[in-house]
């Protein structure tokens, strides 16, 4: 008898375990979604700025920024690349200094069946309707066009170059598919992946694999600086 009860132990901390893992395996630390609480959405804003041209890649000079999202469920800490997605990370820097992203919701989550895996925020509207006023060409595609746990890309959709001001955060490793678009990459995410992992583990709004995420999540505000 103790036996079985030391067996059933075992496959209920392995089931526990098991809950707290990446989607796919792996192997990034995530904290327990215990640890992650959301506070309720503010509401949408009514207007976003607009912008006539993309800025110059001058903007990025050619550096390293560190960008923090402060969001209705914690703080997220990205790591921009200037150097390998000037023009990307040039319209990310000017579009946070402008606000544009202020009480903006995170609205498409995709999981399982669907092909990508990711949380996609950026659209003032949350329906994927807001333009900042130009798109981008696409720049540092990742070889194999495989994406990682983390990478942070700009969003696109099929015959646009880019949307520009939204863009998704990898939460399982997922490689884009003959013929389907591929995506900027601007950096990764250096702190704060738990979050976007907590959302993905609860999935999406009526079961769904692609589109808006159960638990709701807003970016309020968003810093940038050059490292």
């Amino acid at each position: 008898m103790a036996a079985v009860l030391i067996m059933v132990c075992l496959a209920a901390v392995a089931w526990l375990v098991g809950l707290t893992q990446p989607q796919g395996g792996q192997g990034v630390a995530t904290a327990p979604a215990s640890l992650v609480t959301c506070a309720p959405p503010p509401p949408a804003p009514t207007s976003h700025p607009t912008f006539t041209s993309p800025p110059p890649p001058s903007v990025a000079a050619d550096s390293a920024w560190t960008a923090v999202l402060h969001t209705t469920c914690g703080d997220l800490t990205l790591l921009l690349d200037g150097g390998r997605a000037p023009r990307s990370v040039a319209s990310f820097v000017t579009l946070a200094r402008a606000g544009y992203w202020t009480d903006s919701v995170c609205h498409r989550l995709t999981t399982r069946p669907a092909p990508t895996a990711f949380l996609q925020c950026g659209d003032p509207t949350g329906r994927s309707t807001a333009d900042p006023g130009y798109d981008l060409p696409l720049e540092n595609v990742p070889a194999g066009v495989t994406y990682r746990v983390g990478d942070v890309g700009v969003a696109r959709g099929d015959g646009f170059p880019s949307t520009s001001g939204e863009f998704f955060i990898v939460h399982r490793d997922f490689t884009v598919s003959p013929g389907a678009p591929v995506y900027s990459l601007v950096g990764r995410v250096t702190s704060g992946l738990d979050i976007v992992q907590h959302i993905a583990r609860i999935g999406g709004e009526d079961f769904r694999s692609d589109g808006p995420p159960f638990q709701s999540i807003s970016i309020l505000t968003v810093e940038v600086r050059r490292r």
